[in-house]
């Protein structure tokens, strides 16, 4: 009888510290969004700050949705002296017609695009990345995500950021915008109210050793103090593992309060389970315990769990409905106060059940080590590195210092015969 007295304690005790750690977190994250989000409005004055010239990477692969907008957002800056370097592996990637129509509509921004199918590792990204830096004109190197649509100041802001006293590397927040279908409903739903309001939570009791791949700005200097881009070859979060890199040689991480947006698309479930558990076991790998710890943050869970261990008693109602409550704050405070967001009421209604498949997700990234990235499988390691299962071609030395026979650049000026 002590014994099941005592395992009823510990279940108590353990319901007991998840509603509390999940009502904390909220609070935390909503104090830590108002304290962030405040100035976000006022435009900083550019005044003594050294305008330096600045390279923005952006590696494509397919046309995804909004693709043209996305770039022609960064071709509409209000900067000095930027250059876009665009890369596909194919010359007959969609991505590259659009491109090349960008090349035509903004005939004075310097846009490259580089066509080059070398591989250097398992991810392909990171060697997109590598055959465009060659090409790379400025100091400052900005590297961004496909679907990141920015307003007209982003650069200015990350120069601003950048000139922070011990800055290495500005990343920015993001928030998601829906462009159709209740998956992408469900992800943007995710973005907005459980990715950011931990993006919140984390400025305030960690120092930031990460980054996003919605926007990373570093110094062509700093680039190179960490290796480059080559040691990343066959990382899965290299995002994060350039982050990480740049906090370990004593560099501050700066979250800048320019908030881009992230353009979704994602058409059917497959592709929502396959991206969810790409990013939970990318997590679960790079930060174990923070990921483990992460679930004391899943406040409807425990909400749910708290009522159906007390059979539905009313006092247990009672805490539950509070801690949903404050779960809701701040869902909505993130999404309509700070993210300024287009989720209407009745997406905002989806939120405990979107929690509940999350935490379906947070459990199944405990299950395999297994993701789907572009179409592609692979095997990650232990170490954050990552095998190609689908994959049977080689991987090609390192780059030159000069563009091989096999890959073009096709830069701003070119003969309307060559579009």
């Amino acid at each position: 009888m002590l014994d099941v007295v005592t395992d009823l304690s510990i279940i108590q005790l353990i319901l007991t510290v998840g509603l509390g750690a999940s009502v904390f977190c909220y609070l935390v994250g909503m104090y830590s969004a108002e304290e962030f989000f405040g100035g976000s409005g006022d435009e900083a004055s550019d005044a003594g700050v050294d305008e330096k010239g600045m390279t923005i990477l952006k590696p494509l692969k397919g046309l995804e949705m909004g693709l043209y907008d996305n770039l022609a957002s960064l071709c509409r800056q209000d900067y000095p002296a930027f250059q876009m370097v665009c890369g596909v592996a194919d010359e007959d990637d969609p991505a590259a017609t659009v491109v090349r129509k960008l090349q035509r509509d903004f005939p004075d921004v310097d846009i490259h695009l580089v066509v080059n199918d070398r591989v250097y590792g398992a991810n392909y990204k990171i060697s997109n990345l590598i055959n465009m830096y060659r090409h790379a004109k400025h100091e400052i190197i900005v590297i961004a995500d496909s679907d990141i649509r920015v307003r007209q100041g982003y650069l200015s802001a990350l120069n601003r950021a950048l000139s922070t006293p011990g800055a290495g590397l500005v990343t920015c927040p993001y928030r998601a915008v829906n462009r159709g279908g209740i998956p992408t409903l469900v992800e943007s739903l995710f973005i907005n109210t459980d990715f950011t309001p931990l993006v919140m939570l984390a400025r305030k009791v960690e120092k930031s050793t990460y980054a996003f791949g919605a926007t990373i700005a570093l110094r062509r200097s700093v680039l190179e103090e960490i290796g480059g881009l080559q040691p990343l070859v066959n990382t899965l979060a290299d995002d994060y593992e350039l982050g990480y890199r740049v906090a370990q040689k004593g560099y501050d991480l700066v979250l800048c309060n320019e908030l881009v947006d992230t353009v979704l698309a994602l058409g059917t479930w497959r592709r929502l389970i396959d991206h969810q558990l790409r990013w939970a076991r990318t997590y679960r790998i790079c930060r174990p315990g923070g990921y483990f710890g992460s679930v004391l943050t899943h406040g409807t869970l425990w909400a749910l769990l708290n009522v159906l261990y007390h059979g539905f008693s009313p006092v247990s109602c009672l805490v539950s409905a509070g801690a949903l409550g404050v779960r809701y704050a701040s869902a909505m405070s993130i999404c309509w106060r700070h993210l300024k967001t287009e989720t209407n009421w009745m997406a905002m209604a989806l939120v405990p059940v979107k929690d509940l498949f999350f935490d379906v997700i947070w459990l199944l990234a405990f299950a395999g080590d297994t993701v789907v990235w572009g179409g592609h499988r692979f095997r990650v390691a232990a170490n954050g590195e990552m095998v190609d299962l689908d994959g049977h071609r080689e991987f090609a030395e390192m780059a030159p210092s000069s563009p091989e026979p096999s890959e073009t650049a096709q830069p701003l000026h070119r003969s309307a015969g060559g579009n």
